[in-house]
């Protein structure tokens, strides 16, 4: 998590947050195998919803849309967050994008740019760290040198 907070804050990111949610949100697997599915689960899903952002932007949807989608991004996350993390991603990238951005006026490039490079880059800090602290020899060999 260190790392990844770290990493955000040298980034000069706009909003650099994004790479320490997603990899608290990949670190959160319960072994490496998990960790490691969360992680891409992540990625592909983020990229999923930036097309779907990109594709609804093209149409300069209105106010009463846009708060449309809000809602029903957010039923769908709700129902799908416990059942299939990687669909509930693809609606959580819309849902948050559409919250954060609906307000304003925004270049839609820009936007979709900057979550992508946020999320790949804390997405495989949180593999790495996942696998770090479920990996079997790290394990080992962290105790065996404490022990003495």
């Amino acid at each position: 998590m260190a790392i990844s907070m770290t990493v955000a804050q040298l980034s000069q990111f706009e909003n650099p947050y994004w790479i320490l949610i997603s990899c608290i949100a990949v670190m959160q697997g319960s072994n490496t195998k998990h960790v490691w599915l969360r992680g891409t689960q992540r990625i592909i899903g983020t990229l999923i919803g930036l097309g779907i952002v990109a594709l609804i932007s093209l149409l300069n949807p209105s106010y009463l849309f846009m708060i449309i989608c809000i809602i029903v991004m957010q039923v769908i996350v709700e129902y799908f967050v416990v059942r299939n993390y990687a669909i509930a991603v693809v609606f959580i990238t819309v849902l948050t994008i559409f919250l954060s951005e609906a307000g304003g006026d925004f270049e839609i490039q820009k936007i979709l740019i900057a979550r992508m490079v946020d999320i790949l880059i804390g997405s495989i800090i949180g593999i790495v760290g996942g696998w770090a602290l479920y990996h079997e020899k790290v394990h080992y060999y962290s105790t065996k040198r404490w022990k003495k």
